[in-house]
């Protein structure tokens, strides 16, 4: 009965020695697949942080379009017949 018992134990311990391995492996390829993950979050950060920068600069010179076109059409309607 000791033999089975130590038999059982062996074969327990190869198990989980097998299954520490391969544990292992996937939390090293779960390691990996977070640094791409990271990378790629980081990548997407910075193209938002410029394409935020591009659409602040767009909507000042939106602005600055519109007090110009609003200028002219005061000028071209607006003030003209106000001084008649």
């Amino acid at each position: 009965m000791t033999t089975d018992r130590l038999d059982r134990i062996e074969e327990i311990l190869a198990q989980t020695t097998t299954l520490a391995r391969e544990n292992a492996v996937a939390i090293s390829e779960l390691r990996s697949t977070v640094n791409s993950l990271v990378q790629i979050v980081e990548v997407h950060q910075h193209n938002f942080e410029v394409s935020q920068r591009n659409f602040e600069v767009i909507m000042s010179e939106i602005r600055g379009l519109r007090t110009e076109s609003q200028r002219i059409l005061e000028h071209l309607f607006g003030r003209e017949e106000n001084r008649e």
